[in-house]
């Protein structure tokens, strides 16, 4: 049977080869020669295990290898190798998201019981370094970013433990208020300006939904209120809420903003695409009636945001603006003269072979 596996990249990997059976004989194995203080050798083993694993897309096994490493790791006490391997093993080529996940699950649980709090926070960095950027871990980051803001409280370092939640908390802010913010040229360079900023890999859920309103693709409403609406307006223990969309007058008003801003985007996103849509399939898609999509539509047109003309009595709209017959045959010229540049590139290239085989054939 196979199963379906995925790299870190995002690549699908389907199951080569099973490697249960050797599974259960060299862990054993290992788990030996660990507990008769042989710790390096028992590695060596595992590690090369888990190249086998990892190469013949035997998700099982290698979940069940990266598990063994650390947890040798931290019952040998030996707290620098263990940091040492949770590096080297997410760094792995092709490695397997759902292994990754199962090996940080498990060194989280080691975090509480460190024997110092230096160790304790040397874990805790290293952890929250390799979960940077990976959504599959999103919760256990958020766990440990709490957790550290907590440690820093308690050793009376508020200030620091402030830092810690107010920067994210900030950065949450400037997220969602330049999601509502009118569309204009400087709203679209800020937002991909901030797309690029390194720290929103400590807030995945909201690098998320900052992506949704980059990416060229219609944003569904439901969807996006099943996927956000919680986190936006409730926020968990790991992730509190900004108070944007809080429960009174304003909060309401922002959220009514979001999803105008959703359909905004989705009409630039049609204009885009679409030449010519019916009112009725442009309403569906909007989720909108059409009366309330002919309203948005005609106040983007009227602020220039999108180039749009509807015939009412047909009920189609119109995207593609009518050009100048000037403006016609210069297109139609450039377009020619990019033809005939490939076709003299490709009739160059052609007798350069026929060439290069001619002499080919008189030396042979």
């Amino acid at each position: 049977m196979t199963t379906e596996a995925f790299t870190d990249s995002g690549r699908i990997l389907k199951m080569e080869v099973d490697y249960s059976a050797t599974i259960e004989n060299k862990v054993p194995q290992s788990e030996k020669l660990a507990k008769e203080g042989k710790l390096s050798e028992a590695l060596d083993i595992l590690l090369t295990l888990e190249k086998q694993t990892r190469t013949g897309a035997d998700t099982h096994s290698t979940s069940k290898v990266l598990v063994a490493i650390v947890r040798l790791c931290f019952e040998a006490k030996d707290y620098k190798a263990l940091n040492e391997n949770i590096v080297l093993l997410t760094k792995r080529r092709s490695q397997i998201k759902q292994s990754v996940t199962k090996m940080i699950q498990e060194c989280c649980s080691y975090v509480d019981q460190m024997p110092d709090k230096e160790t304790q926070l040397l874990l805790i960095d290293t952890l929250r370094t390799v979960t940077a950027g990976k959504i599959y871990v999103e919760v256990e980051r958020a766990r440990l970013t709490h957790k550290l803001a907590k440690m820093k409280e308690d050793e009376g370092n508020t200030e620091e433990a402030a830092t810690i939640i107010q920067e994210l908390q900030a950065l949450k802010n400037v997220v969602l208020y330049l999601i509502l913010s009118p569309f204009d040229n400087e709203q679209s360079d800020l937002i991909h300006r901030l797309k690029e900023d390194k720290n929103l890999e400590e807030i995945p859920k909201f690098r998320d939904l900052l992506k949704l309103f980059i990416t060229p693709e219609l944003i569904r409403w439901e969807g996006l209120c099943q996927g956000y609406e919680e986190i936006l307006k409730e926020g968990t223990s790991d992730c509190p809420a900004t108070g944007v969309f809080s429960k009174d007058e304003m909060g309401e008003k922002h959220w009514e903003d979001m999803k105008n801003r959703v359909v905004e985007h989705n009409i630039r996103i049609m204009a885009k695409y679409y030449m010519r849509v019916t009112l009725k399939r442009m309403s569906e898609l909007l989720e909108l009636s059409p009366e309330e999509t002919e309203e948005v539509l005609s106040n983007l047109v009227v602020n220039k945001t999108v180039w749009a003309k509807a015939d009412r009595l047909a009920g189609i709209i119109n995207f593609s603006q009518q050009k100048d017959p000037n403006e016609v045959l210069n297109d139609w010229s450039r377009n020619l003269n990019s033809l005939m540049q490939l076709v003299n590139k490709t009739t160059h290239l052609i007798n350069k072979e026929e060439m290069i085989h001619k002499h080919l054939h008189v030396e042979a």
